[in-house]
This record gives structure tokens, C-alpha cells and sequence, in this order.
């Protein structure tokens, strides 16, 4: 039996080996695996092996060429074959959701490929080798979209991280690192014989701090550099004054992004001391505990105005927690920085194909929103069109749901409406517009019930009654409610009273519907407030002490006094008074805190019967094996008899 399962295992061996003779014949591929491996493992390694041909079926036949950037560059300068169209973007890292351009040039070498006529250019081999799997997957990206530089800020505390931060940016994107040391120290090796450096060496021979303006001036000559315009710049520690962001603004040095590191002083003070005794520090520096103190005041000093100005006017601070690791806060840093950078590139990108924008984060300060406004002011044109509703955006200053179409800004009042206005612009703008918005006057105006009551003797129409409670309530007689003075609206030159805040922007909205409506001739009696002194006792008491009375019984409930001597009646009144006296919002301090001592030592005394009851014994004795306040707890209540706890009781 052995010699035939030997035949079988000769036979079949045979037939397989003229099969892979025939396979090779033909060119095609066959592999080999060990099967004698766990099962998990054998299907691993067959998954491994057959993804080219299954998950990359559609690039099965698709060859890509690996060249080198020297060979690549000919290539091109000969026009043997010609760039892609994703140029010197990576397609792997763009398929990954990379929004910033791989560094080139020396130091930074790529690894192009050739495919068909064209060649690609990969940032790392590994790329190259994702590449080469699957071609076809990449072609069907979308082109690359324009080239956006990285424009930073970093302000923060002393010893906040400002500095390790920004100089990572630049090793990691090729981005100019500036401080405002650096940006003069470069002007000054770079045009020794400018007049800006004959001005600032005039302050310098004397030994006299250059001035913020010359300051500015050098950093605005440094940014003129050409990497700062295809790569980018990061500011290091500045500003620092509110003064220095004025001379910026004025200069339009505006970062995209300003990151505010936040770092709490216990901390600042941990790291200035490490630093201080440092092992690796080459020369004395002026970092003692004094200065640095001085310094963290100073900073304190300065810091909330310029935190305001980037705040309020360009909507471009980010704060970050330095306090965390150094790898948290890059990876925050990093994450603002690429939004920015997706943020203009899908700007510019629609703009440029007649689209319309976000102008959300854009910098965009609250004047030039204004002289760009569209045909419909601050109104959301989208609750326009559909719903005819007069949505008055201004009152909140953000442009989170900020549009840009055609030149002119406008505001929606909500994701929903920004989404519809981006996807079909042309039709809530001028001339497919269905609505137009009315003219100032046909506009309701919100007012205050001082603003209100400066317009006397002009009254508030339908007697200042809620339209808007009224109509919606079908006109009915219980639907007549009368306004709140605070809420008033102004329209067509008359006043309304509104129930509430949601009444009141109702009106706002659709104030068509509310303003000419009448009232019947049956309308509910005014209220008209009675004065205390006239309500019944019941009712007085009602309005007055009901929540301090009910608060003394709750409490005389819950701890259930029983004064030596006295009856439980007359203990439990005499807690009450106690506790009204301590309780009574109209005495002066020095009353309420008198009463809420006398409360507590009542409280304590009536607390002498439980403790005796719980260590008083039939049986005698001796003083050492008593308590050791028992005797005077004991000798105290003895004294209490036939003693009231107050001779007048609350006196």
C-alpha cells in the first residue's frame, strides 16, 4: 500500500511540475507558500501575497518605473516626458489628506516614478513603492489644490515652550523662524548699509533699546524673503505688546493663526528653575528668580490686550495648554496650522472657479466685512428666499457662517443656510433673488424700555397687547396677553410689546404678520398690582414670611428640640424664634450672626438629654470611670432648672 501512495505522491508531483513549467512558458506569475505553518499564519502570507492581484486588481497591468531626481529632472528639461499634474505634490501623502507641500531642494531629496508619459515625484521611498502597488487609485484624486504658506504666531509666558515649538515648525516644513532679535540681527548682516540699519546702529552705539517701529520695519524686510512667501514663517515670542501689534497691523503683518500657549505660573517657575542650574549651560545668563519674576509680570501686564485685538478683530487666536507634553501640544499646533491651511486653499479654490467661499477664520476684520457687504446688509439671504424671515445677523460679531460670492460678503444666520447658499449661491443673490430685503424703514428695530419710554407720548399699539401671543393663539379671547415693557419692537414707526424673548424675535422674523392686527371689543381686565398693606393677614403673611417660616418649621422638624425642663411645645417655639431671628434678611449682620450663635448653643444644650440618657447608669459610678464631661454636662443641667433659656425669649 505504501508503494502505491508513493506512486500517487510521484505522479501528482510530476503533473504539478509540468504545470509550472507551462505557467512560466506563458509568463505567468505563480507563488509558493510553506503550508506546513500555523493556519492563521499560511492565510496571512496568501493575503499578503495575492493583495496586488485582488485589492489592486484594477492596476494589474498598470507598470511604474522607479527613477532617480537627477535622471527625473532631464527627463523633464528635454521634454522626454512630461510633469503630472499633481507637479511636486505628493499623490500618496494627498490621498492621506496632506494639505501642505513635501520641502525640496538640496537636503530634501524626493523619489520620482515614471508612469505612462508622465512623472510623479514622492516624498519618501515608501510612498514610491504605495505608488507603484496601485496607480490607478491616485489618478483619480483630485488635482492638488494652490500652494498656501504656513503663516504662525507664537505668543506665550517666559519658558512656555515658544521657541522649541517654532523652531520644530521650521525643521519640519521649511518655514522661516523669526523672533525680534532674529529679524533684526538679520537685516543688519544682510544690508549693513541700509538707512533702516544706519537708523537702529544710532540706537544701538548709544545702548538704547530699538524702537518698536524699527522693530516691525525688520521684520517686515525679513518677511520679504522668498521662502517666507512659498513656505511660510512662524513668529517667535511677538508681539508682546499691544503697541507692537498696531505697528504690524498698519505694516498688514497679520498671521493666519496666532497660537497662545497658556502654561500656569507654578509650572513657568519649575522650568525657569530647571533651566537655571542646568548642566549643559555654556555663560552666565540673566535668568535669576527675580528677573524672571519680572518678567512674568510684564508679560501679564501686556498679554490681554493683544489677546483681545486678535480675538475680537481677525477671530485668529488659538489657545493651547503647554502644561501637557511637547508631543500633544505639536500635534494641536500642528492640527490649527493644516485647518488654516485647508481653509485658504478651499477659499481660493472656489473663488477662483466662480463659486461661493466661507470666509469663516479668514481675518477678516468687522470694518471690511462691512464695506464688502452684499445687496442684503447683515440679513441671512437664505431665511429670506425660502421662508420671507428677516434674520438680522448682526447681533453676534462672529463670521463662522460668513460667505463670499461674487466680490460682497454675506451672513446666514446657521450651518444649515451657509450650506445651502455655498451650494447655489445665484439663487438668493440678485437677480434670481425671489425676495429683495426692504428699505431701513420697513425694517423692525429692536429697543430697549428705556429707548421705549423716551419716545413718549407715542404708546405701544394694540394697548400693548402681544401680537404675536394673539395671532398664533387664532385670535382667540385667551390669546390676549399683555407684553413685557422690556421687549419692545419698533416698526413702521409704531411700538409693540412682546410676551417674551421667543415672541419678540418671532416678530422680528415675519413682522408682516403681526403688525395690523385688531383687537376685539371684549378684552380681559387689566392687572393691576395691590399694595401689601391692603391683602388679608393670610395673604400678607403669604407674600412676606411664607418661605422663612416654612424653612423654620422644616428645620424644627427635622431636629425635634427638647430643652431640659421646658414642655416640647414651648422648646419647639422657642427654636422657631431663634431660628427667624437668624434668618430674617432684614436685620444687620451683626443681629443674624448674634441669633445663629444663640441657635447653636440651644441646639447644643438640648442635646444635654440625649447625652445623659445614653451614659447615665442605674448603678453608681465612681468619678474615674465616668466620662470626662459627664460630671459637667450633668452639674449644667441641674443648673437649668426652673431657667427659661432668654427671659424674653428672642430679646
Amino acid at each position: 500500500m505504501s508503494n502505491e501512495l508513493a506512486e500517487v505522491y510521484d505522479n501528482d508531483t510530476n503533473r504539478l511540475a509540468a504545470v509550472q513549467e507551462k505557467l512560466e512558458e506563458i509568463l505567468i506569475p505563480r507563488i509558493e507558500l510553506d503550508a506546513g505553518r500555523k493556519p492563521p499564519i499560511v492565510r496571512y502570507q496568501l493575503a499578503k501575497r495575492t493583495r496586488k492581484i485582488i485589492q489592486f486588481r484594477h492596476s494589474i497591468f498598470e507598470r511604474v518605473y522607479p527613477i532617480n531626481e537627477v535622471l527625473a529632472l532631464k527627463m523633464l528639461r528635454t521634454g522626454f516626458k512630461q510633469p503630472s499634474r499633481f507637479g511636486r505634490w505628493c499623490p500618496v501623502q494627498l490621498a492621506e489628506g496632506d494639505c501642505i507641500q513635501p520641502m525640496q531642494g538640496p537636503g530634501y531629496p524626493t523619489y520620482p516614478a515614471i508612469y505612462r508619459n508622465y512623472i510623479y515625484f514622492m516624498a519618501t521611498s515608501q510612498n514610491r513603492d504605495t505608488f507603484m502597488h496601485d496607480p490607478m487609485t491616485y489618478l483619480t484624486l483630485p488635482s492638488p489644490k494652490p500652494v498656501v504658506p504656513i503663516r504662525l504666531a507664537i505668543i506665550g509666558p517666559p519658558k512656555s515652550g515658544k521657541t522649541t515649538l517654532a523652531k520644530r515648525f521650521a525643521d519640519e516644513f521649511g518655514l522661516i523662524r523669526l523672533s525680534a532679535g532674529e529679524a533684526v540681527r538679520s537685516v543688519i548682516d544682510m544690508q549693513p548699509k541700509s538707512a533702516l540699519v544706519r537708523t537702529m546702529n544710532a540706537f544701538l552705539y548709544r545702548g538704547r533699546a530699538i524702537p518698536d517701529e524699527l522693530v516691525v520695519q525688520c521684520i517686515e524686510v525679513a518677511l520679504s524673503n522668498m521662502q517666507c512667501s512659498t513656505r511660510g514663517y512662524i513668529l517667535d515670542g511677538f508681539p508682546l505688546s499691544k503697541h507692537q501689534v498696531d505697528m504690524m497691523t498698519q505694516r498688514s503683518i497679520i498671521p493666519v493663526r496666532v497660537l497662545d500657549i497658556t502654561v500656569p505660573s507654578r509650572e513657568l517657575v519649575n522650568r525657569a528653575t530647571i533651566d537655571r542650574y542646568a548642566a549643559d549651560k555654556t555663560f552666565i545668563q540673566h535668568d535669576s528668580a527675580q528677573i524672571f519674576a519680572i518678567k512674568l509680570a510684564a508679560w501679564h501686564k501686556e498679554i490681554e490686550p493683544i489677546r483681545t485685538w486678535y480675538q475680537e478683530q481677525h477671530s485668529n487666536l488659538v489657545t493651547i495648554e503647554g502644561q501637557h507634553s511637547k508631543w500633544w501640544v505639536w500635534n494641536k499646533a500642528l492640527e490649527t496650522a493644516k485647518e488654516s491651511v485647508v481653509q485658504i486653499q478651499t477659499y481660493l479654490q472656489r473663488i477662483s472657479e466662480g463659486k461661493a467661499a466661507s470666509i469663516a477664520d479668514m481675518c477678516i476684520t468687522p470694518h471690511e466685512f462691512v464695506q464688502r457687504l452684499g445687496d442684503f446688509d447683515q440679513y441671512c439671504p437664505v431665511s429670506l428666499a425660502d421662508g420671507g424671515e428677516l434674520v438680522d445677523c448682526s447681533t453676534t460679531k462672529s463670521l463662522k457662517y460668513g460667505v463670499e460670492f461674487r466680490g460682497h460678503y454675506y451672513k446666514t444666520c446657521g450651518d444649515k443656510e451657509r450650506d445651502c447658499f455655498l451650494k447655489e449661491p445665484e439663487k438668493y443673490v440678485p437677480p434670481l433673488a425671489p425676495r429683495k430685503l426692504p428699505s431701513q424703514d420697513m425694517r423692525p428695530k429692536r429697543l430697549t424700555g428705556e429707548e421705549a419710554r423716551n419716545m413718549f407720548p407715542k404708546s405701544f399699539e394694540i394697548q400693548g397687547y402681544c401680537p404675536v401671543t394673539f395671532l398664533d393663539g387664532k385670535l382667540r379671547y385667551e390669546a390676549i396677553v399683555a407684553g413685557d415693557p422690556e421687549m419692545v419692537v419698533l416698526y413702521r414707526e409704531k411700538l409693540y410689546s412682546l410676551q417674551d424673548e421667543e415672541k419678540l424675535q418671532k416678530f422680528m422674523r415675519l413682522p408682516e404678520n403681526y403688525w395690523n392686527l385688531i383687537l376685539p371689543h371684549k378684552l380681559p381686565p387689566k392687572k393691576k398690582a395691590l399694595p401689601l398693606s391692603s391683602l388679608p393677614m393670610l395673604g400678607y403673611m403669604e407674600q412676606t414670611v411664607a418661605a422663612t417660616i416654612t424653612k423654620s418649621l422644616t428645620a424644627v422638624g427635622n431636629f425635634k428640640p427638647k430643652y431640659p425642663f421646658l414642655t416640647p411645645t414651648r422648646s419647639a417655639l422657642v427654636y422657631v424664634a431663634y431660628n427667624l431671628k437668624a434668618n430674617n434678611p432684614r436685620n444687620s449682620d451683626y443681629i443674624r450672626k448674634k441669633y445663629k450663635r444663640k441657635l447653636v448653643e440651644y441646639e447644643n444644650t438640648c442635646k444635654l438629654i440625649n447625652y445623659l440618657g445614653d451614659n447615665m447608669t442605674r448603678r453608681y459610678k465612681d468619678p474615674q470611670n465616668r466620662p470626662e464631661e459627664f460630671d459637667f454636662k450633668l452639674e449644667m443641667f441641674i443648673q437649668l432648672k426652673d431657667k427659661e433659656p432668654t427671659s424674653t425669649w428672642v430679646a
